[in-house]
């Protein structure tokens, strides 16, 4: 282990976590999930972004000595990427290289193996195919992605296989676990104060996440027309922004739905999972999303397209539905239980982060006594 058993000064051991593009998502939200209970007085996570973000305060509260270093596009740029990676990397003496690019680990490994980092992580957190965006390219690149990788992780047995194909066995599963103190159900009367905090009337519909092709969005617009015109007392809530918020709005607009959708900023969603009455994700491909679980934990009722992988439905009680708009219309309109008691099923399906965190860390140093 040498150098990295006791890094300079006494510090703490160093793990590079490169995330690319950090203003939103739910990849950033668990690894600062796993970072708020990693031992941080052993582990120090430093984050390389494409730029300014809002982790980068959520990151100075959680640990000040933490940094977040910016570095050029790794899709778009990465002649220049690679060797801005490389160099940053040497400096900081990494004893960990924690790539979450999916196939763009391809750059983000061989920049770390050309900085000399002995314990180099490709982690896949969601899957692809036909239907997604840059299809061609992430095809050509899966094959390389772990080229460089001493160590396949994955957040879902499905992720994995898409990913690494033949490989996928390698993979340790690195559950997208949350926070099941902070992600729990609330009494009927706690729930009425906050439907009536936010104006929420009748049957509300939630979704929490980046507003980009991958979700799917302008598709549940339609669809919520559908449904709005069969029942007028239905709501729509998006928390989350991203490239595709101006035209979600002028769809709104177009679909003459007015006050029915609701937009808000990126932020705390668990006052939203326990005032809403059913949480959508219609996305055209997934892996197992963060707020799957977060919503599953406070007992909300979930609708997944059959695009999501079906280890989203950790509590049992999920729908999958084809990207059909006459069937989500239908599903749409029918009034649904919530659950008082998925936090024991979460825990028990390994999606407490307490738990996890300590195995993260733990899988770090048995690599590097492995050196």
């Amino acid at each position: 282990m040498g150098r990295f058993l006791f890094p300079p000064q006494g510090g703490r051991l160093r793990a590079a976590q490169i995330v690319g593009n950090a203003k939103l998502g739910g990849v950033v939200s668990s690894i600062l999930n796993y970072y708020s209970h990693v031992d941080r007085a052993r582990w120090r996570f430093d984050f390389f972004t494409y730029g300014p973000s809002a982790l980068d305060e959520k990151l100075k509260e959680l640990d000040p000595e933490s940094r977040v270093l910016t570095i050029p596009r790794l899709d778009t740029q990465f002649y220049k990427a690679v060797p801005a990676l490389t160099k940053l990397l040497r400096e900081g003496e990494y004893a960990v290289a924690h790539s979450h690019m999916t196939t763009l680990s391809v750059f983000a490994l061989r920049a770390a193996k050309k900085a000399g980092v002995p314990v180099r992580v490709c982690h896949a957190h969601s899957t692809f195919d036909k239907m997604s965006d840059h299809y061609l390219v992430k095809s050509v690149l899966r094959p390389f992605a772990a080229k460089d990788a001493t160590l396949l992780a994955a957040c879902g047995e499905l992720a994995a296989q898409n990913l690494y194909r033949k490989r996928a066995g390698e993979a340790v599963i690195l559950k997208n676990a949350i926070d099941l103190e902070h992600f729990s159900p609330v009494s009927s009367q706690e729930r009425e104060d906050l439907r009536a905090e936010f104006s929420f009337r009748g049957h509300i519909l939630l979704f929490v996440g980046r507003f980009e092709f991958q979700k799917n969005l302008l598709f549940l617009l339609d669809a919520f027309a559908l449904a709005r015109r069969r029942s007028e007392g239905l709501q729509l809530v998006l928390m989350g922004d991203g490239s595709q918020r101006q035209a979600l709005q002028a769809r709104v607009k177009e679909l003459g739905l007015g006050e029915s959708v609701r937009f808000f900023e990126p932020g705390d969603p668990l006052p939203l999972y326990r005032a809403a009455d059913v949480f959508v994700l219609p996305s055209r491909y997934e892996g197992m999303p963060v707020v799957a679980a977060e919503a599953q934990a406070t007992g909300l009722p979930c609708l997944f397209s059959d695009r999501v992988s079906r280890e989203a439905d950790i509590a049992g009680g999920a729908r999958f539905l084809p990207l059909d708009e006459e069937k989500w219309a239908q599903q749409m309109i029918l009034p649904r239980e919530r659950e008082q008691n998925n936090t024991e099923k979460l825990r028990r399906a390994g999606y407490d982060i307490r738990l996890q965190a300590e195995q993260l860390t733990a899988l770090y140093e048995r690599e590097l006594k492995k050196l």
